[in-house]
């Protein structure tokens, strides 16, 4: 089961630049390496008035192709105390790159910001629901029209790929097997 840990405040008001970005993103590298693992890491922006797109490109959406490479084990992040326009920021550069990250909304609802097709975020907002999640579960829903257990299986491990959900353990199931079971970054 993921923690989710104390949030990363960024200090600053003003973000701007390549320069700043690696900066901020090493910084939150140390940070999460620290962290054991099962962790999601809220970087939190409440401080800050402006960011511009080198910064967003070279802090958060490296920072998310580390953790989709696998390189920082089970340790996630989320944004989260965005104001209008760091949200579209960050929205319009992770849409560039093909990425996405969960933002925390505060309510009970969380967005995901970047690209992300419509299937895929109709599973992850169903993970949400449901609190966890298999194979089985999401191919027995009919909305997702699923033609078969791999299409299923695959839906499942591209948004854990992605970032958004974290293989929590495997089960082992009736009449033999093992299925695994999946939990949504929020």
């Amino acid at each position: 089961m993921l923690t989710r840990i104390n949030k990363y405040i960024i200090e600053e008001k003003i973000l701007n630049g390549r320069d700043q970005g690696k900066t901020v993103r090493e910084k939150i590298l140390t940070f999460l390496e620290k962290e054991p693992i099962d962790i999601i890491l809220p970087i939190s922006y409440e401080k800050v008035d402006f960011m511009d797109y080198s910064f967003t490109d070279e802090m958060l959406c490296k920072l998310i192709r580390r953790i989709m490479s696998g390189e920082l084990g089970e340790r996630y992040v989320v944004v989260e105390s965005l104001n209008e326009s760091l949200k579209e920021n960050i929205d319009v550069a992770l849409r560039e790159r093909e990425l996405c990250c969960v933002y925390a909304t505060g309510e009970s609802k969380n967005e995901i910001l970047g690209k992300l097709s419509t299937p895929l975020r109709e599973t992850y907002e169903y993970a949400i629901e449901q609190k966890k999640i298999t194979t089985r579960d999401i191919f027995g829903v009919k909305k997702f029209k699923l033609e078969n257990i791999s299409a299923a299986s695959n839906r499942l491990t591209r948004l854990e790929k992605l970032g958004l959900l974290h293989n929590n353990k495997d089960e082992v199931v009736g009449g033999g097997g093992r299925q695994f079971v999946f939990e949504a970054i929020r």
